[in-house]
């Protein structure tokens, strides 16, 4: 299974076109299974799919299930089933609700988005800008998948101690921190002193899979939504949005 793929393509420039290769991110049909029932369905780059799983799971209320045993099979019809040894139930939350990202969704209803999201409890961990700033830097330089497609999202973990880890990419936004989560959970991460970088913007259902996964602090290259930031207020959780050499846009229970 591979990150992207070489396609040929009519490449155009300075009013002429001629024929050649490009590296496409590579986006597949990816079933999750517990005990041979499908729970979900998502659409993404076929690589690391344990992450995947275990970080998918858990950011959207499933449970937490670091130790369990992921099997991997691509169809006849190219599409890939992933197979968790353990049996999952459905969450009482909104994890099927369509976001904004997908065409759907186009009403406030924060009251109703709210239900079952837990409170941030942990301390937040002191912060500055210059430093979030230079992550996130540093994690640009390292997103291989978009240096070679152009395409790819990224999401990392990042906290004083150990610095950037747990960088992770896909063609979908939350497939990225779901891979990125997953990957904190097999190492055994303490996620309520860890924050959350995102190579684009922050929705949502970004702010609610790290409210599940127990991440107070989100920082993002692009910009936040009204219900995101209206829901990490609610929770306790602290966004940086924007983020850039001199200026961030800050909200939540924020600190310098």
């Amino acid at each position: 299974m591979e990150r992207s793929r070489r396609i040929g393509i009519h490449r155009y420039s300075a009013g002429s076109s001629h024929l050649a290769e490009d590296h496409l991110a590579s986006e597949t049909l990816i079933h999750l299974h517990s005990d041979e029932k499908k729970i979900a369905s998502l659409l993404g780059t076929p690589i690391d799919l344990k992450e995947l799983f275990l970080g998918h799971a858990c950011s959207e209320g499933y449970g937490c299930f670091p130790d369990a045993e992921i099997v991997a099979e691509q169809s006849q019809s190219g599409s890939v089933n992933v197979s968790l040894n353990q049996v999952v139930s459905s969450p009482n939350s909104n994890r099927r609700v369509i976001t904004s990202s997908c065409g759907a969704c186009n009403a406030d209803g924060l009251e109703e988005l709210m239900t079952g999201l837990p409170m941030y409890s942990s301390s937040h961990p002191q912060t500055q800008h210059t430093i979030l700033y230079q992550a996130l830097e540093s994690m640009k330089s390292l997103q291989i998948g978009f240096a070679e497609t152009g395409g790819m999202h990224a999401a990392a973990l990042w906290n004083h101690q150990f610095g950037l880890r747990h960088l992770k990419e896909d063609i979908g936004r939350h497939n990225a921190v779901d891979k990125t989560i997953g990957s904190g959970l097999i190492e055994g991460v303490s996620f309520g002193e860890e924050l959350l970088f995102l190579s684009g913007r922050c929705g949502w259902d970004i702010v609610a899979k790290a409210a599940r996964s127990g991440i107070g602090t989100i920082v993002c290259i692009g910009a936040c939504s009204t219900l995101a930031a209206d829901t990490a207020r609610s929770l306790g959780m602290r966004i940086y949005s924007f983020m850039k050499r001199e200026s961030s846009v800050a909200i939540g229970l924020v600190s310098h």
